[in-house]
C-alpha cells in the first residue's frame, strides 16, 4: 500500500490564495517562501505529516512531529523545475532535512530530457511516469528493503531513489560502504528474495538478512 492515501484539499480561500499567487506575472517556484503563503505551507505539513504517521517519504525515518525544521513539505517534481505543480496535492509530502538537501531539484519524471525546457503540461498520473519512488502511487517496500539504517534496492525505480537520496548516507559518512552496504553475502541473500516464489523461503531469508544486517 502506497504511504499517501489521501490528498490535501484546499479550502475556498486558500484557493484564492493560490489562484492569485500562479495567476501574477511574476509567479516561480521562488515565492513558495512568501510570508503570505505560511499558513497554506504550515496546513500542508501538518496534513502530510500526519497521513505519513511521521515518517519521511523516502527514507522512512522519523520526521519531527512539532517543527518544522525536519519535517519539510516535498515537491515529488521539483518546483524549481515544475512552478505549475507547486500546489498539486498530489505533488506534495512531507521529508525529513536530509532527503531534503540532498534531493533537491533532481529530474524524477520518466521521459524529460532537458529539463529546464520540460513541456509536461499535466500531472502524471501514475507510477510508471516517475523515476523515483512516489508515495502516493508507489508500494516503497516493493521498490525497496530496508533494514535498520540499511536500504536495498528491489527494482530501477528503488535503485533511482536510494541513489537520488543519498539514503545509504550514514555509512558513506562514517566510510563503512564497501565492506557493508555492497556486502557480497547481501547482494546474494538479496537475489535469492528475489528469485524465490516460496512464500516460506522468502521469510527465511529475511531473518538471514536480519541477522546479518543487525549482528554488523
Amino acid at each position: 500500500m502506497p504511504l499517501i492515501n489521501n490528498i490535501i484539499v484546499f479550502t475556498e480561500d486558500e484557493n484564492l490564495t493560490i489562484e492569485d499567487k500562479i495567476q501574477s506575472d511574476s509567479f516561480s517556484h521562488c515565492d513558495w517562501g512568501g510570508e503570505d503563503l505560511q499558513p497554506i505551507r504550515s496546513r500542508i505539513r501538518r496534513f502530510y505529516r500526519n497521513e505519513q504517521y511521521g515518517v519521511c517519504a523516502y527514507c522512512k525515518e522519523n520526521v519531527s512531529l512539532r517543527s518544522a525544521n525536519n519535517a519539510h513539505v516535498e515537491h515529488i517534481a521539483p518546483k524549481s523545475l515544475y512552478a505549475r505543480f507547486m500546489f498539486e496535492p498530489k505533488n506534495l509530502c512531507v521529508i525529513c532535512a536530509d532527503c531534503n538537501e540532498i534531493k533537491r531539484n533532481q529530474e524524477v519524471i520518466n521521459g524529460v530530457t532537458d529539463t529546464f525546457a520540460s513541456n509536461v503540461i499535466r500531472y502524471p498520473r501514475s507510477s510508471r511516469a516517475f523515476k523515483i519512488v512516489h508515495p502516493l502511487f508507489d508500494d516503497y517496500d516493493e521498490h525497496i528493503l530496508k533494514k535498520g539504517r540499511v536500504y536495498i534496492d528491489k527494482s530501477a525505480k528503488g535503485a533511482f531513489t536510494i541513489g537520488v537520496c543519498k539514503l545509504n548516507r550514514f555509512f558513506h559518512e562514517f566510510d563503512v560502504d564497501e565492506e557493508f552496504v555492497n556486502d557480497e553475502e547481501i547482494v546474494h541473500q538479496m537475489n535469492e528474495y528475489i528469485d524465490s516464489n516460496s512464500a516460506v523461503q522468502k521469510a527465511g531469508i529475511l531473518n538471514r538478512l536480519r541477522d546479518i544486517l543487525f549482528n554488523f
